[in-house]
């Protein structure tokens, strides 16, 4: 199986709306880039326009790139990336986290021109592998990466729907993904050779949830969630699990994940997390010094445990590659 590692690579604290824009992260990269590198791990660093301006970064990604140890690709965040609009939602920096699909159609055009330039000028590199920040895909979003010459996209996230989280005081919210499963899909209507889909590796780990997705959309429910921690407390596993090294999920979840996407059949497996993760109080996920080195401890344990499985590690767009290549992909539309 194909091991695809993206890294949402992007402010400090984005979860703490109108904080601040940092980008001290970067400087944290170097000790994870050092376990890719020992495991022949070739991440994709997916950066956001705050993250192409900072010198660090460039200087990073460029020495990484020229040595073939990882690819630099988009990460558009509407708060951060221009231009903006002098309305509520559409200023820089703000409050209300909008969602790409959300955007008015002119609007999301100039940002991902404004994107994509951003990051040719300031790596040498012009991107062709893409995620929406928060997940808001759209076919209007992948249309337009077909124009500007993107190959791949990573924004889907199966099982998941993302409606009621709130982005536009009044908008519609995220995208919903529940449909969607692992599997790599070309998205209609981004023209030739058009952009791949390669979804988020997402899988329900319990083999009789995989196979009766109304019995998983029970499990998910709230009843369900608060009683499975009062009766179980750890013994049941949330479900769906994500190839996402979060403090919620520990090794042998990962681990069965990856198992899962096999038993699917899937041709690759996609993991994500967030570089502000790689640093203390960066995120609510790694508070401490601690916190971030059982992060980089778990990663090296996974990688190794996905090499000794037969992992092919591969960046985002090398992925792509090699799936297109095959020509027994499906043609749909999200």
């Amino acid at each position: 199986m194909i091991f695809v590692v993206t890294i949402d690579t992007e402010a400090d604290r984005q979860w703490d709306h109108g904080a601040p824009l940092t980008t001290q992260n970067v400087g944290y990269w170097e000790p994870f880039q050092a376990v890719c590198d020992k495991h022949g791990i070739t991440p994709t660093y997916l950066i956001t326009s705050e993250i192409a301006a900072d010198p660090l970064a460039q200087k990073l990604l460029r020495a990484w790139t020229a040595q073939g140890t990882a690819e630099v690709g988009a990460h558009l965040h509407p708060w951060t990336t221009p231009p903006f609009l002098d309305r509520p939602g559409m200023t820089r920096n703000d409050v209300q986290h909008a969602f790409l699909s959300e955007l008015p159609d002119e609007l999301v055009s100039q940002k991902l021109d404004s994107l994509t330039r951003e990051i040719e000028k300031s790596t040498g590199i012009r991107p062709i592998s893409f995620r929406a920040g928060r997940f808001g895909f759209d076919t209007r979003v992948a249309r337009e990466l077909g124009r500007l010459g993107y190959t791949v996209d990573s924004s889907v996230t199966p099982l998941t729907e993302w409606s009621g989280h709130a982005g536009l005081h009044g908008g519609a919210g995220g995208p919903d993904f529940r449909s969607h499963g692992t599997g790599p899909f070309m998205l209609q209507g981004t023209g030739s050779p058009g952009v791949l889909e390669i979804p988020i590796t997402i899988v329900a780990t319990y083999p009789v949830l995989r196979r009766s997705p109304w019995l998983l959309r029970l499990y998910q429910t709230l009843p369900v969630r608060a009683a499975r921690k009062i009766l179980f407390r750890r013994r049941l596993c949330p479900q769906p699990v994500w190839l996402r090294p979060t403090p919620e999920f520990g090794q042998s979840d990962l681990q069965n994940v990856w198992r899962a996407a096999e038993d699917q059949r899937s041709p690759v497996a996609v993991m994500m997390f967030h570089s502000s993760e790689l640093m203390p109080g960066g995120s609510p996920y790694r508070p401490t010094p601690a916190s971030v080195n059982e992060l980089l401890a778990l990663l090296d344990e996974f990688f190794g445990f996905a090499r000794t499985y037969g992992a092919v590690p591969a960046t985002l767009s090398a992925a792509a590659a090699q799936l297109m290549a095959s020509g027994s992909l499906e043609e749909r539309r999200l």
